[in-house]
């Protein structure tokens, strides 16, 4: 159900199961907030949005996924015993929530959110997140933010402004906005969570398949799942405020660190990740497999040799035909 800001339920019902830890509203009710009256004629005022309400985030990403993959909006983390709240937003809600869950980022713990989440954990946290259509633009987004900052006043957002790079609201480095200004399309920023930094913009996923090798299952994965690239690399279609941008790599210098990366490559968990096989002469053959194994008994091949093909550690294709991709 779409309603707009100043018409926000108070009243939730649970889904069936009484254990659901997904609310949504059912009926309206208008809010009794001294600064509606004060922010009726603000832009974010006649956004339409849907409101979700999940309890327990950090152990309800299922949850989170259902209703937020690909999704654009606001979200907002309450603390309701203590009464702290912080509101934000993103293009990519599902990827922007989940990365509050990252150790690479709560471990930073250079803004007031981040260091509550590190010390006291998400035990205690509701998340309510409020989904725009997929036509509003990126403007739209922030006015509704800032509308809900307006509303809300959250106090651990210590820049009451919305859109700020990293809780201060201090600005991209000169470096990074020119190489942002100059791009157009579907900009993707690459993060190292190793060095906790951004990367690399790149223009568009188009530009990552035919540079890196990513494979476009997996950068789809990367992008709505939050999956590390091998391990180590962060994709996102939102500024990440928790990263520095003062490291930004050239080309060159980018797709050297993803090659390096890669052929020193162990996953974590083999067995466990997919392998998709395709046949460059006839995409009839192509097939997701679920283990070296599997793929080896299929190909009727050497489970070591086609094992240094995924890997990169042997060039080309597999019997000249074959190209191997982990879908992490």
């Amino acid at each position: 159900k779409y309603y707009w800001p100043e018409i926000i339920t108070l009243s939730y019902i649970h889904l069936p199961s009484l254990n659901n830890p997904l609310k949504t509203d059912i009926k309206n009710e208008v809010i009794k907030n001294k600064f509606i009256g004060q922010n009726n004629k603000k832009k974010g005022f006649n956004h339409p949005h849907k409101k979700v309400k999940i309890l327990d985030p950090y152990h309800n990403r299922t949850q989170i996924a259902k209703v937020a993959k690909n999704s654009k909006g606001v979200y907002l983390f309450e603390i309701e015993n203590l009464n702290m709240k912080y509101v934000g937003s993103s293009i990519n809600l599902y990827n922007r929530v989940c990365s509050y869950f990252m150790p690479s980022i709560l471990s930073k713990a250079d803004r007031k959110v981040i260091r509550y989440f590190n010390k006291y954990g998400f035990s205690q946290v509701k998340l309510t997140l409020f989904i725009l259509e997929e036509h509003f633009t990126w403007e739209q987004v922030i006015e509704l933010e800032q509308y809900f900052i307006d509303s809300i006043a959250p106090n651990l957002n210590v820049d009451l402004v919305a859109g700020g790079y990293n809780g201060y609201h201090t600005p991209m480095t000169l470096k990074a906005r020119e190489k942002l200004r100059a791009l157009r399309g579907t900009v993707i920023f690459v993060y190292d969570t190793k060095t906790q930094s951004l990367i690399y913009i790149s223009e568009s996923k188009e530009w990552l398949y035919q540079n890196i090798g990513i494979h476009h299952v997996s950068l789809t994965n990367c992008l709505t799942d939050g999956n590390l690239y091998l391990n180590r690399f962060f994709f996102s279609m939102d500024i990440i405020s928790e990263f520095s941008d003062e490291s930004l790599l050239s080309t060159e210098e980018f797709i050297l660190l993803i090659k390096t990366v890669r052929s020193e490559y162990k996953p974590k968990h083999p067995k466990s990740k997919q392998i998709l096989a395709e046949n460059i002469n006839n995409k009839k053959l192509n097939r997701t497999f679920s283990s070296i194994g599997e793929l080896s008994r299929h190909l009727k091949g050497d489970r070591g040799t086609i094992r240094n093909y995924i890997l990169g550690r042997s060039k080309g294709l597999y019997r000249k035909q074959w190209k191997f991709t982990i879908l992490t």
